[in-house]
């Protein structure tokens, strides 16, 4: 479905609310939906009634509580169709074949319209999701286009070097998918995920599973692999058997990282060890990667062209990447 998205909030638009545009077009895209377009305003009646009056599609409507029967009432003649409340916050009028959907903007505003979605998905569809690492949109796309599957609809979203694949399709029931193995098979050396795992989630499972011990050394990325095996794993504790972050420039010499990922693995009786180390200049950052256990350690090199946020963004995912593929080898010898 293609929907326009209508934002009327005064505590967005002073700073006292945090809404993650982001986070929404996600929301959106892995539920086979498309944004047209987007307008975002304090709240306004007249703004409001106008767009909906005029309204010749699906319509997102986003608002403060204290608003959202106000703007139902006003507009209740232009809806018209059938009602639904949806766990009694978001409101969704169906008429024909449009649909407008109203939400409170100051509550859990994604759960509640990943719920919506839901229950709009086409039943004669079958939907999938891929997660890759290293792939453009772009190049996603045409790679996606090239394999000419006829009635495959996908959204592409990427985020410093992660790219993330919703597609829906006709098929058959049938138990192996012939269009979901041939993407599969387009982007296997970029495929991390086919479910909701991100990859600092799988690198932590491989190490549990695996019984595992890591020691990770930072110095370029201060921290971040540090921070995201932290955040979404509670236990990383676990499996973390050293962590040392500094933020001090390092070096981009291969064999000193090498060596010092090697001592680093022996002096902490580590099972594995990551180290980054890089440095920045102006046109971005140079980075050093070494992953590896006692039989081998392997040294990546990577140059990121980007602002000095996204650089360590990337820093961070490529470093995860190399772990989560070193951890799904079966050559460790323990």
């Amino acid at each position: 479905m293609d929907f326009r998205i209508l934002i009327l909030s005064d505590k967005l638009l002073s700073g006292q609310l945090d809404f993650n545009l982001p986070n929404l077009l996600s929301c959106l895209a892995k539920n086979g939906s498309n944004v047209n377009s987007i307008i975002c305003n304090r709240y306004d009646k007249e703004l409001c009634k106008n767009e909906i009056s005029n309204n010749k599609g699906n319509l997102i409507v986003f608002t403060e509580n204290k608003f959202i029967d106000d703007v139902i009432i006003d507009n209740i003649q232009s809806l018209g169709g059938n009602k639904q409340m949806i766990d009694d916050l978001a409101v969704v009028f169906k008429k024909e074949d449009i649909v407008n959907i109203f939400i409170p903007i100051d509550i859990e505003t994604l759960v509640l319209l990943d719920k919506i979605l839901a229950g709009f998905k086409d039943s004669e569809l079958k939907y999938c999701k891929f997660h890759l690492f290293g792939k453009s949109t772009e190049g996603v796309e045409e790679e996606l286009q090239n394999l000419n599957i006829s009635d495959l609809k996908y959204n592409v979203l990427g985020d410093n070097l992660l790219t993330d694949i919703y597609a829906s399709y006709k098929g058959a029931n049938n138990l192996i998918d012939d269009h979901q193995v041939k993407i599969a098979s387009c982007f296997r050396d970029n495929l991390y995920s086919e479910n909701d795992l991100g990859l600092s989630q799988i690198v932590f499972e491989l190490l549990r599973l695996k019984n595992l011990k890591i020691a990770i050394k930072e110095d370029v990325t201060g921290g971040k692999v540090l921070a995201r095996l932290s955040e979404e794993n509670v236990r990383f504790s676990d499996v973390l058997k050293a962590g040392q972050v500094s933020n001090a420039i390092d070096t981009i010499d291969a064999e000193k990282i090498y060596n010092d990922a090697f001592d680093y693995l022996k002096d902490t009786i580590s099972d594995v060890v990551l180290e980054i180390s890089g440095r920045f200049d102006e046109r971005g950052l140079s980075c050093l990667i070494a992953v590896g256990d006692k039989n081998s350690i392997n040294v990546y090199k990577n140059r990121f062209n980007a602002k000095r946020k996204d650089c360590l963004d990337m820093a961070t995912n490529c470093a995860l990447f190399h772990l989560m593929k070193k951890l799904r080898q079966n050559d460790f010898a323990f």
